[in-house]
């Protein structure tokens, strides 16, 4: 329910504090997250929903949540002495009002784990935070309510959590993610330029636009926008990366010269054992050409989403299974084009720095592959057209 404005509080502009219809009005412009605070109370497992959770202290560990006073479930949790502060997703909307107004099956409509302590864990939750009661300060009409965490984790829900804001329930709508790896440094840059672009061209185009660079011969995602916009796609692209191996993301090497495209090509046979080197140069000398790069194979496509959509923090993904099928694609048809549509998958530009490297690329993705050639044509024009005012941000200059 949207938040509206106290009629008494409009037509007189009152201000003061003690207006409670104009406290609560003001307070709610300020978004908070919503928690489900949880205990065991003996054999009763026992809840309440807050929206005044919050991390107090690092050292040592401390958060706190604020219950009313005149709460009746609040009472119960301070008699167990611990609980669990079950961060809700966007999804749990109906666990929310399930609590909010004490619904008779609100523990059995849904699935519960253990915490250490013993309050019950909801699963599906953003996070958990498993605390014992360190603390109550009385502050007017509520409690301060301050835990001394033992153990905490997050859930496998890729919902982002929910939020309270001016009466009603959403989710946050990310823009745009900026990785702060400090291996990416040297990206920064070009990362920071693109982002009002690529956002602007995420909400025109109703498409996921990625920005991406060059780490230790990896391609790594670096920034994001419309990352809803995919059927499928994950929450978040940043920090996705796979190895730079032919005939993948060919827009890094197509201007880096021999070497660069001998050790492109290296890579890809030390995934699969074989690459046809004039097939790999002629994939490079047609993005030089026509100045940007298509994907297409909507299987293969689905296979690579598959294997690199989860960042890994021990090894690249295994490619093998999906550059054969690039490779015998590019082979026998030759690179992908959009006067061909069927099939496209992606669209990918380059962003050149001031020695007339690549610096970033950006790629739109998220195509159904039936797109006709119009809106290929369309979408590529807008993200040429991104790509080259990114460049004059940050000094570059396509090579001559």
């Amino acid at each position: 329910m949207a938040q509206t404005i106290p009629a008494s509080t409009a037509d007189s502009q009152e201000t003061s504090p003690d207006n409670p219809a104009w406290f609560r009005y003001v307070l709610g412009q300020y978004p908070t997250g919503v928690t489900l605070i949880t205990a065991a109370r003996g054999d009763e497992p026992v809840g309440m929903v807050v929206g005044t959770f919050s991390s107090v202290s690092l050292d040592p560990p401390l958060v706190a949540f604020m219950p009313d006073v005149r709460s009746t479930s609040w009472p119960k949790i301070q008699e167990a002495g611990s609980f669990c502060a079950n961060v809700l997703t966007a999804g749990q909307q109906d666990v929310c009002r399930a609590f909010s107004r004490k619904a008779e099956d609100r523990f059995s409509a849904n699935s519960w784990g253990d915490t250490p302590s013993g309050s019950p864990r909801l699963d599906g939750a953003a996070a958990w935070i498993d605390c014992d009661i360190e603390n109550v300060i009385r502050a007017g009409d509520h409690d301060i309510v301050i835990g001394r965490v033992k153990a905490l984790g997050v859930g496998e829900s890729k919902n982002l959590p929910l939020l309270f804001l001016r009466g009603g329930y959403g989710s946050f709508s990310i823009p745009s993610i900026v990785s702060p790896a400090t291996a990416l440094t040297r990206h920064v840059k070009a990362a920071d330029a693109a982002r009002p672009q690529i956002e602007a061209l995420a909400e025109e185009l109703k498409l996921e636009v990625l920005v991406s660079g060059i780490v230790d011969d990896s391609v790594v995602v670096l920034t994001a926008a419309g990352v809803d916009s995919s059927p499928g796609g994950s929450p978040s692209r940043v920090g996705v990366s796979f190895s730079l191996a032919a005939p993948l993301a060919p827009l890094h090497v197509a201007w880096a010269g021999d070497t660069a495209e001998s050790r492109w090509i290296a890579n890809a046979r030390n995934v699969i054992g074989h690459v046809d080197p004039e097939v790999a140069h002629a994939e490079l000398q047609h993005v030089r050409e026509t100045g940007y790069a298509v994907s297409a194979g909507a299987a293969t496509a689905a296979e690579f989403e598959r294997m690199v959509v989860v960042p890994s923090d021990t090894a690249a993904p295994d490619l093998s299974g999906v550059l054969p099928k690039l490779l015998e694609r590019t082979a026998s048809t030759g690179p992908a084009s959009i006067d061909d549509p069927a099939g496209v998958t992606s669209l990918h530009a380059p962003v050149f720095d001031s020695t007339g490297q690549v610096a970033v690329t950006l790629t739109l993705n998220g195509f159904s592959g039936t797109e006709s050639s119009a809106r290929l044509a369309e979408c590529r024009d807008r993200l040429l057209t991104a790509a080259r005012s990114i460049s004059e941000v940050i000094g570059g200059q396509p090579p001559q």
